[in-house]
């Protein structure tokens, strides 16, 4: 995936220790950071990204529902709905469900439907705005033509699919599991229940966002737990949009000022939100990345000032 010449990535104890060394200084970290997102037009691709997940985020759901007709699932709707509840806002989520329910409703394919496929190209797109944008966060021109960028974002979506499944069945199990412990132990099950519960979500979040910083740069990119920029994504979307949620709720009243646009509107300020720091995330493991190399650039320019002429000719043989 890289491109010749590209600096190998450093390790993530090694970012996680050059952001504690940025810390000693923070608001120069900010400058730094405010700068690349200002060159970057961050704040514009985010908009785009809003725009291309609100295109995909019902494609992806009937694609998923497709995938799911050839396993014995029954449930995963509702399951979908259930996450879509405690994450979005109120308006937000009353479109999805309204919206959800409508293709439901209709008679579904199997998964070789062209409908299915169709949702499929569609949903993808989401990622292919994402791959864009982490390259604009490398600064680096993606060495893959536009098809095999659009394959490989199918892939992801297919992945992301799988995964959804999966996070369904476990979290199936865990009920099952939750019940056996109720009947055996008793009040331990409500507490086993919020850590089946809470696991499952926190690991599916901290996967997915591991996932996209790995691959989908047009970079060469090892699998990293926790990077740097995704503790970044974590804490400042799960803040902002309890914040959002909490303003929505308590003072906006977007319904009696916009109508039915409301609910699209919040929805949009929502994904927004989630591209915004998605993309900071990934300015945050470039900057991160770009600082380390500049100080071992300038640390062996100052080796070889320091080291007698004949030592360098030597060097240099």
């Amino acid at each position: 995936m890289s491109g010749a010449g590209t600096p190998p990535e450093p390790e993530s104890a090694h970012l996680w220790l050059e952001l504690a060394r940025a810390f000693r200084h923070p608001i120069r970290l900010v400058v730094e950071l405010v700068s690349r997102v200002r060159q970057d037009d961050t704040f514009t691709l985010a908009a785009a990204l809003a725009y291309y997940f609100f295109l995909s985020i019902f494609p992806f759901v009937l694609f998923v529902l497709a995938l799911a007709t050839i396993l014995p699932l029954r449930g995963l709707d509702a399951w979908l709905l259930d996450n879509a509840r405690r994450s979005l806002p109120g308006e937000a989520f009353t479109l999805v469900e309204r919206t959800v329910q409508a293709l439901l409703a209709r008679p579904r394919g199997g998964l070789v439907s062209l409908g299915a496929v169709l949702a499929l190209w569609t949903a993808s797109s989401a990622f292919a705005a994402v791959v864009n944008g982490l390259n604009r966060a490398y600064r680096v021109v993606d060495p893959r033509p536009w098809w095999h960028v659009r394959l490989f974002a199918i892939g992801l979506t297919v992945a992301l699919s799988l995964f959804m499944i999966l996070a369904f069945v476990l979290t199936v199990f865990g009920g099952q599991l939750v019940d056996l412990i109720a009947r055996h132990v008793g009040p331990v099950a409500g507490i086993a229940a919020g850590v089946v519960r809470w696991t499952i979500t926190i690991g599916a979040v901290l996967l997915t966002v591991a996932a996209v910083y790995a691959a989908c740069p047009g970079i060469e990119r090892d699998w990293k737990w926790f990077r740097p920029g995704s503790a970044l994504f974590v804490l400042g979307f799960a803040g902002s949009s309890f914040a959002f949620s909490y303003y929505v709720g308590r003072f906006a009243s977007y319904d009696a000022t916009y109508g039915s646009l409301g609910a699209v509107i919040v929805l949009l300020v929502w994904m927004y939100l989630l591209g915004l720091f998605l993309l900071l995330g990934g300015e945050l493991n470039a900057l991160l990345e770009y600082r380390m190399r500049e100080r071992e650039a300038a640390m062996q320019i100052r080796i070889g000032e320091e080291q007698p002429p004949e030592a360098t000719a030597e060097a240099a043989r």
